[in-house]
């Protein structure tokens, strides 16, 4: 498997406050913050300020966010 590096990705520093909403895609798998999915792969959706939903920036795939109760 190549490295993230290798992949165009790159590590970055947790912040302290721990203010990070990790979700992992249940069709890929992927660990990603919601708001990086929210920045860009909802980028350009209408309904993105009430959305209950989260897209997946790896494999595009739509589900229900487990912070929405």
């Amino acid at each position: 498997m190549a490295s993230l590096a290798h992949q165009g990705w790159r590590r970055t520093p947790r912040r302290k406050s721990g203010s990070k909403r990790l979700v992992t895609c249940p069709r890929c798998g992927f660990t990603f913050d919601i708001s990086y999915a929210r920045t860009f792969a909802c980028a350009g959706c209408p309904s993105l300020v009430q959305c209950a939903f989260i897209k997946c920036p790896r494999c595009g795939h739509e589900f229900p966010s487990p912070h929405v109760g």
